[in-house]
């Protein structure tokens, strides 16, 4: 297909793209729906501002100080990003928010409970303008002259208003799966505020961020990566509350941000930040969502519970002591597990409403800051401090600062080779197109076809000097170019002869002279025969241009497959630390931008590169033996070209890398714009990545706009450059016009004046082949990278092929660092037996994370070993060791796909356990029964005829049921019961767990612990790393790390009877002291 057309269809898909893009809804960010327009427009504007009364769909008022959805009957929000679910017939229902009818009231703390998936995270995104409003209406305060701020006049002009009054940047949102930016810590906290350090400081102190700070390298000014990907869930978790508090926003959405933390933090963010003990929480109105329900209900204005997206349970506490309601005893039920500290918390009770609250001591010990890692925090290898200051300079850091803060930059610019594309990069191309073989078949392709290019415009001289009527009135080209006829002349004539002779018919054409006969071309061979011969030559020019795009389009695949499938297998098996410190936007950008430059043009363009060349070298041979001075003059003229030619090239080089460096920051920003859009647009923050967008866009199209002006600049030079070869040319034809006729001087100057493009396209065609030669130095940078050990074992070191066995694991003076000389553990030494339950706990930063992703080996241990069942972890191969070990991240990962996939992804198991699993996870329940119970098994059923698909409910209807990509038409607690059934279905030998259940509430983490003790678990080793303590309390044996060290591991009553011991300090601190040691005792 000929280009034009090419770019031609390329351009309307990519329109048509664009089209049905832009075709999308857009999100409703003022709050309002259609039907909410209508009913505010006659709204009593006389009802007072501050009133508390509960609004109806009969008394509603736009300056409500309520952050409410208010219909007393039939109410629904359906959410835009809905829960799906597919059946057998591929029907899909959506999840809705039903008959809510409840006002949160001003100024005070708010909780919404309920199990997991009752729709309590599809509340706060409905008030945050996320989930479409089908009826009723969603009413927030209006904004008055005051805000939080000490200065006012820094945020007046960021506050907007709506078209109805409502407020749409008065909102802060902490969502329950914490979004950050690649930026740092406090830069992630300020999120454009302006900076107060004593607002500030007062900030990581109520959100318990202190002590954290304390064992970072760079303090606050620590990068935390993609997604915070440095930071543990619950230090995560913490910046983002940071963020919300901080900001001038009176209305505070907070989505489970105790969920990850222990107890005595968890409770230290309650009495210090959430209540009104501090200027920081005075006048805001603040919604929490928990299953924290015994902490957080006292100290409640208003509760509601929900269930299957309604409300169950709303009101007061006072008001629900007083009722006597099913709602009442399933809140009592959860209560009842924390009776132990609701004595203490009364007093704190009293205190906080009076402001009187002690100030928390979470973590002070001195020694923490001397940790130079924070739950998996990586340090680099080595740091160069020039290279570091400089970097300090480009991110607006005092360059002079400590070393420590400089060495808290993880994020370093993206390498950019510099000077001439070495020859091993031209190397790697080839060698991935084709052998040598192939290259000196191409090459021999291309002189043919420029022979058969040269034969056919010589074909068309030698048919027009047929022509004449003497042999004075025209002139013959061969390859280059001859000229025949001048009687003056028969010596010279007479001399080119024999570069014709195969071509002229064989006749007596010659007289005595040695000239040929003014006859011998017009009498002998008649029109067609010309013609016949031309179109021969262009059929033949055809098939061989046939033959030479088959084989580009053969090397160019084949290239393309190879660079592709090198480069994704580098990216794969890359060392974690890889992950860390490498935006997503640069991958994208090796896979996207780099991969399509070479994989459109690159083989082309260096085909090009090779025809300009042989053109450059005919049009030169053609005029120099027509004119043979001009060889001289010619030797100068290329010289000329050639200093023009190398300071483009340098110039054009250093350009097109940055054009595509400057590509991965904003491929980056949008994939950070689209993590956190929920967060970004309840912020009212869209202007500023809007603005951080056009910015990044412009530094993207400025090297592109400078390239181009570049080309402008070549083409003038090379202009001028070339009117000296027409113009050499023509002074030559006229001091020669004694041998040159008219025919033979305009067709030198003609390819005289070709000369001009011909040196134009080598030179940028050389252009282009550098630009795709960058493509390929970055792609070569990435297949250099560190890679983890080998996949395959070793045949002497193979372990059996039924491993494990049992489950025995075995740590021997474990160390393992992240940088020389930065050890994150420090020579710990344990064994568990087969079916073990072990406990792991300690403070953020204690190293419990890197002791799991050591015994799958994310990282290596420097020291000492890992045996699991008479096996040393590190002689075997990656693939035989984490096939059969299963993690459940606190993070899980989920694929888009169906939940049989996604349990079973190579199809080993029958549907039948597939189906047991999710009964076990109270994902699915019996048709008929009204709680989910592990007291039998669906297996134990299997001779019931009743279909299975038939015999179940709940959020999976069919194990065809979609899952989108990573799990987001589940809850984040849905999607770690998923990733527990699939550990459930994998039946390994060692499980770790890590906060598998902490966003579940604790009914349904209860029920899972059940399970886990139960018949599924008994035969395998776990270690389960917790901050809920009740959740490893009856465990077999607890293990609990501090700074690296295994500071304390026996059965959880042996460690409660130390009274200097950390777990008892940890037990004692969560106010549950009680209620675990009697769990720990009734062992």
């Amino acid at each position: 297909m000929p280009q034009p057309q090419i770019q031609d269809l390329e351009e309307r898909t990519s329109a048509q793209t664009l089209s049905d893009e832009l075709g999308f809804d857009c999100a409703d960010l003022e709050w309002n729906g259609s039907e909410t327009t209508k009913d505010t427009a006659n709204i009593d504007s006389n009802i007072p501002k501050n009133t508390n009364s509960i609004l109806d769909s009969s008394q509603t008022t736009e300056n409500a100080p309520l952050l409410a959805e208010t219909s007393q009957t039939q109410t629904a929000l359906s959410m835009r990003s809905s829960t799906t679910q597919i059946t057998d017939q591929e029907d899909v229902s959506r999840f809705s928010l039903k008959d809510i009818d409840v006002r949160f009231p001003l100024g005070g703390l708010s909780i919404v409970v309920g199990p997991t998936g009752s729709g309590k995270s599809s509340l706060l995104s409905a008030l945050v303008g996320e989930m479409t409003l089908v009826r009723g209406r969603v009413l927030l305060p209006t904004i008055d002259s005051s805000t939080l701020a000490d200065d006012n006049e820094k945020y007046r002009d960021i506050i907007e208003l709506s078209s109805e009054g409502l407020a749409i940047r008065d909102i802060a949102y902490v969502a329950q799966e914490s979004w950050l930016r690649n930026a740092t810590i406090r830069e992630n906290i300020l999120f454009g505020e302006p900076y107060s350090q004593e607002r500030y400081e007062e900030v990581l102190r109520v959100c318990a961020l202190k002590p954290d700070l304390r064992i970072l390298v760079a303090g606050d000014m620590t990068e935390i990566g993609e997604r915070g990907v440095t930071l543990s869930g619950g230090q995560k978790q913490r910046v983002a509350l940071a963020r919300a508090v901080y900001s001038s926003r009176r209305i505070l959405l907070i989505d489970d941000c105790l969920s990850a933390v222990d107890a005595h933090t968890a409770k230290h963010i309650l009495m210090e930040c959430l209540l009104n003990k501090t200027k920081l929480m005075q006048g805001r109105t603040r919604v929490l969502v928990t299953h924290h329900v015994a902490m957080c209900l006292l100290y409640a204005q208003y509760m509601i519970m929900m269930h299957e997206g309604r409300i169950t349970l709303k009101g007061t506490p006072e008001e629900l002591k007083n009722r006597s309601t099913l709602s009442l005893a399933l809140l009592q039920s959860q209560s009842d597990k924390d009776d132990s500290s609701a004595d203490s918390q009364r007093n704190d009770a009293s205190n906080a409403s009076k402001g009187k609250g002690k100030t928390s001591n979470i973590g002070q010990d001195k020694d923490n800051s001397t940790t130079n890692a924070v739950n998996d925090t990586k340090p680099e290898d080595e740091y160069n401090k020039e290279h570091l200051r400089k970097l300090a300079e480009k991110k607006g850091i005092d360059p002079n600062s400590d070393l420590s803060v400089l060495q808290g930059i993880l994020i370093k610019d993206e390498e950019r080779e510099e000077g001439y594309v070495k020859l091993e990069v031209w190397k790697t191309f080839m060698l991935a197109c084709g052998s040598k073989v192939f290259w000196g078949y191409l090459i021999s392709i291309l002189l043919v076809s420029e022979a058969i290019v040269a034969l056919r415009s010589y074909w068309i001289k030698l048919w027009v000097a047929s022509a004449g009527s003497n042999v004075s009135d025209f002139s013959i080209l061969s390859g280059s170019s001859l000229a025949l006829g001048s009687a003056e002349s028969p010596a010279y004539a007479s001399r080119y002869l024999l570069w014709l002779s195969p071509l002229i018919p064989r006749s007596n054409s010659l007289n005595g002279d040695g000239i040929m006969s003014s006859n011998m071309l017009s009498s002998h061979h008649s029109s067609m025969y010309w013609l016949g011969i031309y179109t021969l030559f262009g059929l033949v020019s055809v098939a061989w241009s046939v033959i030479l795009w088959y084989s580009l389009f053969t090397g160019t695949i084949t290239m393309a497959r190879r660079m592709h499938r090198q480069l994704i297998r580098t990216i794969v098996h890359a060392a974690p630390r890889f992950y860390d410190s490498t935006p997503v936007g640069r991958i994208i950008n090796r896979f996207s931008r780099d991969m399509a430059t070479i994989d459109d043009g690159a083989l082309d363009s260096i085909v090009y590169w090779f025809s300009g060349i042989a053109g450059v070298l005919t049009i030169y041979f053609i005029v120099s033996v027509a004119i043979p001075a001009f060889a001289i003059a010619a030797i100068l003229i290329t010289g000329m070209f050639v200093i023009i030619a190398l300071y483009y090239l340098n110039t054009s080089r250093e350009l097109n890398r940055l054009e595509s460096n400057s590509m991965s920051p904003l491929l980056s920003l949008f994939g950070e714009l689209i993590q956190g859009v929920t967060t970004i647009r309840a912020f009212g923050a869209k202007h500023y990545y809007i603005k951080e967008a056009i910015n990044r866009i412009s530094a993207h199209n400025r090297p592109f706009y400078t390239v181009w002006s570049a080309n402008r600049w070549l083409s003038v030079r090379v202009d001028a450059a070339s009117s000296m070869v027409s113009a050499t040319a023509a002074v030559f034809i006229l001091f020669n016009l004694d041998w040159i006729d008219a025919g033979m001087a305009g067709f030198i100057l003609s390819y005289a004046m070709a000369f001009s493009d011909n040196m134009l396209w080598v030179i940028r065609d050389y252009s282009y082949n550098e630009m795709n030669m960058n493509a390929v130095e970055r792609i070569m940078q990435y297949l250099k990278l560190e890679q983890e050990p080998a996949l395959e074992s070793d045949p002497e070191n193979r372990p059996p092929a039924v491993w494990p066995r049992k489950g025995d694991v075995q740590i021997e003076n474990l160390v393992v660092e992240y940088a020389p000389g930065v050890p994150v553990l420090h020579g710990i030494s344990l064994s568990a037996k087969h079916g073990e339950k072990v406990g792991v706990v300690g403070r953020t930063g204690a190293g419990k994370s890197t002791m799991s992703l050591a015994l799958l080996r994310y990282i290596e241990a420097s020291k000492g070993r890992i045996v699991l069942d008479g096996v040393d972890i590190s002689k075997i191969g990656l693939e035989d060791l984490r096939r059969n070990v299963t993690i459940i991240p606190q993070d899980p990962v989920l694929f888009n796909g169906t939940i049989r996939f996604n349990l079973d992804p190579f199809d080993e198991h029958p549907d039948e356990l597939l189906w047991d699993a999710l009964k076990r996870t109270h994902l699915v329940r019996e048709r008929g029964s009204q709680t989910t119970s592990t007291a039998a098994s669906i297996t134990e059923g299997a001779n019931d005829e009743t279909p299975m698909l038939e015999r179940m409910s709940g959020i999976f209807t069919s194990l065809d049921a979609e899952i989108k990509e990573n799990g987001q038409n589940l809850s984040l607690g849905q999607r770690q019961l998923v990733s527990l059934a699939r550990a459930l279905v994998r039946r390994s030998k060692l499980i770790i767990m890590d906060e598998a259940t902490a966003s579940v509430d604790f009914d349904t983490d209860d029920r899972i612990q059940r399970t886990i003790r139960g018949p599924e678990f008994a035969n395998s080793t776990l270690f389960c790393i917790a901050h809920r303590l009740r959740t490893i309390i009856d465990y077999d044996r607890v293990l609990v790390l501090d700074k690296g060290n295994a500071a304390e591991f026996d059965t959880p009553y042996n460690l409660l009877q130390n009274d200097n011991g950390i777990f008892r300090s940890m037990c004692e601190k969560s106010g549950e002291y009680e209620h675990l040691l009697a769990s720990a005792s009734s062992r």
